[in-house]
């Protein structure tokens, strides 16, 4: 996903269903009685708000004076997506399947050399065996056989390793076709689950920053404010932020991605982690 991520990326994600309409919530509930309104109580209203936003963005039915539960929906669609993304760590990257093909390939250039060099061996021993020592022919034929002969040393070797090269490939290609078969499908709804659950997040930060509502404090000290004219690209990242901070349970609220992931983390936590704070660095950078 990602770049995955999920390589998907990352997509790169292939077989994903249309990307169905945002269901968030569209709306911050107005102040309770006894609340502090944003309006007539200054900050403290706007930091009541801004904390709301932040519970509507994960879920709907945190209690005010804890740590925001995610939407068990988002949740849901967080782990299809990781999950695919686990199940294609077993999958042979397109660089390793390309690398197998050729192993196969050299293999079979192998043999078809190795023939050639024998049938012309084979060929000049004939012409040496049928003709007179000293005719021109017969002396061709003397030249051509020890030609032969030293490519035939040459080929046999390198046979064992291209072999066993060629061999190795073809029992990975093998594993590979068998995992892909078995796991496809789960594959294919994690791609579409990804692609679900970033449309639903970007839609509803998108609809915050369009209403002008409050922003969590994370995403307005890692990002600043949407640019003007063409904010794609803060809305992908912002996006992102909030799936990896959905996919692991990250409630740091300065920091959008909380603590950095240590060996007890899966290599995809802490390759996302390390993707996702480039882009914030780059971004803080060029901003």
């Amino acid at each position: 996903m990602g770049e995955q991520v999920l390589e998907a990326n990352r997509s790169d994600s292939p077989d994903e269903d249309p990307e169905p309409e945002a269901k968030l919530v569209d709306v911050i509930p107005a102040p309770r009685p006894g609340e502090p309104s944003d309006g007539r109580d200054g900050m403290a209203g706007l930091g009541l708000r801004v904390d709301r936003l932040e519970r509507l963005l994960w879920a709907t039915s945190a209690e005010e004076d804890g740590e925001p539960e995610p939407d068990p929906e988002l949740v849901g669609l967080a782990k299809s997506a990781e999950y695919a993304q686990t199940l294609s760590t077993m999958l042979l990257t397109p660089k390793v399947r390309a690398a197998c093909e050729q192993a196969i390939e050299s293999w079979q250039h192998w043999r078809r050399e190795h023939d050639r060099v024998r049938y012309d061996a084979v060929e000049a021993s004939r012409v040496i065996a049928i003709t007179a020592g000293g005719k021109e022919r017969h002396t061709e034929a003397v030249r051509a056989f020890e030609s032969a002969r030293e490519e035939l040393a040459a080929l046999r070797a390198v046979e064992r390793q291209a072999r066993n090269a060629a061999s190795h490939a073809t029992a990975q290609l093998a594993h590979d076709e068998e995992v892909r078969e078995r796991y496809q499908p789960e594959i294919n709804a994690g791609h579409r689950a990804w692609a679900t659950l970033m449309a639903r997040l970007r839609a509803g930060v998108g609809g915050a920053v369009e209403r002008a509502e409050p922003l969590p404090g994370w995403l307005v000290t890692s990002l600043g404010s949407p640019p003007v004219g063409d904010p794609d690209r803060w809305l992908d990242l912002a996006a992102q932020l909030l799936a990896y901070r959905i996919t692991y349970a990250v409630g740091d609220p300065s920091r959008p991605l909380g603590d950095e992931p240590t060996a007890t983390h899966s290599s995809r936590c802490r390759q996302w982690h390390r993707e996702l704070r480039g882009q914030l660095e780059r971004w803080q950078y060029e901003g």
